[in-house]
């Protein structure tokens, strides 16, 4: 993983976190509460998906740099 993946990743999970906390803590009804996390946490698992195809994304880049390079010089 990147420098640039790994910072997005440590982004979301700090957001969740963050997000969780205030949820938790905020004067709501537990039915308001329960609503919101669970919409966070979906957001936070597309956000995640999204992050991982990036990742992917990049090591198959990479992936294919290092096999054109290595038939290079052979």
């Amino acid at each position: 993983m990147d420098e640039k993946s790994k910072i997005i990743v440590a982004a979301l999970a700090g957001a969740v976190v963050g997000a969780g906390v205030s949820l938790l803590l905020a004067p709501a009804s537990g039915k308001d509460t329960r609503d919101a996390i669970a919409t966070k946490f979906g957001e936070a698992k597309n956000a995640t998906v999204d992050a991982l195809g990036t990742a992917k994304d990049a090591v198959m880049e990479k992936g294919d740099e290092l096999l054109k390079k290595a038939h290079l010089k052979s």
